[in-house]
């Protein structure tokens, strides 16, 4: 844990040297709240029936939605953008020379990127709160665990879509193929439910179709655990299998670059 901290330590000082940015990305994630209350509250008559049991206030819905997707795009994208700068700088065959287990060494690559964007969606949450936004705060441990699970399974993606980075330099329509498929099939700005029939059966294999829908359910209408216990295990089940997909596929990279010398070349 200590090089973890240290790396993500040395991400903080290089991130906060550019205080304005930092504070103009916070003023501009709480503006951004405003015409998203107004659109949705205009669509409330509309969606109100369509969202039961999931909230049954479209902005808040919609807010969750939002939460999640910067969640998994974060987690999707930290990995692989890191280990691309890494090897344009010439310091990942350093890092990977260090006496620092695999799993540390990417935990200190992504702790800072999710760690802020955690703060950036609390705030933004907090936001919608204050603009009227229903939130069941006794439920918010459980909300942050099943938030969590959402992130580790992007963040395994994540890790394949870096194992194409290392051993091939590119990684073809992957990311947003899949970010794209999450924020149209998995419910981010409607219930799966409206999807269209001939494409629905598409979204039960998007990891975020079943943490969405139990991340609403906690969150938005207090459901107790064991009501959304069925979508946490298909969650973790997802989960579970991308996390030795991405071992075996990081592994695999990591000895077919090492046997071709490209760790370093770009």
């Amino acid at each position: 844990m200590r090089k973890i901290f240290a790396m993500m330590r040395a991400s903080w000082q290089a991130a906060s040297s550019y205080k304005l940015n930092m504070a103009w990305s916070l003023v501009g994630l709480v503006v951004s709240v405003i015409p998203l209350y107004y659109v949705t509250r205009a669509f409330q008559p509309f969606m109100a029936t369509r969202i039961q049991g999931e909230g049954g206030q479209f902005f808040a819905f919609v807010l969750v939605g939002q939460i999640a997707f910067w969640s998994l795009s974060s987690a999707l994208t930290v990995l692989p953008g890191t280990i691309s700068a890494s090897i344009g700088s010439g310091t990942l065959e350093l890092l990977l020379s260090t006496p620092t287990r695999l799993p540390t060494l990417f935990g200190g690559m992504v702790g800072y990127t999710l760690t802020w964007t955690a703060v950036r969606c609390l705030l933004l949450l907090i936001t919608g709160w204050v603009l009227g936004a229903t939130v069941a705060w006794d439920q918010l441990a459980i909300a942050v665990a099943i938030l969590a699970l959402i992130v580790l399974t992007y963040l395994c993606i994540g890790v394949i879509v870096a194992s194409l980075v290392l051993a091939f330099r590119f990684t073809g329509p992957v990311v947003q193929a899949v970010l794209v498929s999450s924020a149209l099939l998995g419910g981010v700005y409607y219930p799966t439910r409206v999807i269209p029939s001939w494409i629905r059966e598409i979204s039960d294999f998007i990891p975020l179709t079943y943490g969405l829908r139990a991340l609403r359910g906690v969150l938005l209408e207090e459901a107790p655990l064991s009501a959304v216990a069925g979508d946490i295990g298909m969650l973790a089940l997802f989960c579970v299998t991308l996390l030795a997909a991405s071992s075996l596929a990081i592994m695999l990279s990591l000895d077919y670059s090492k046997r071709a010398g490209t760790l370093s070349q770009y």
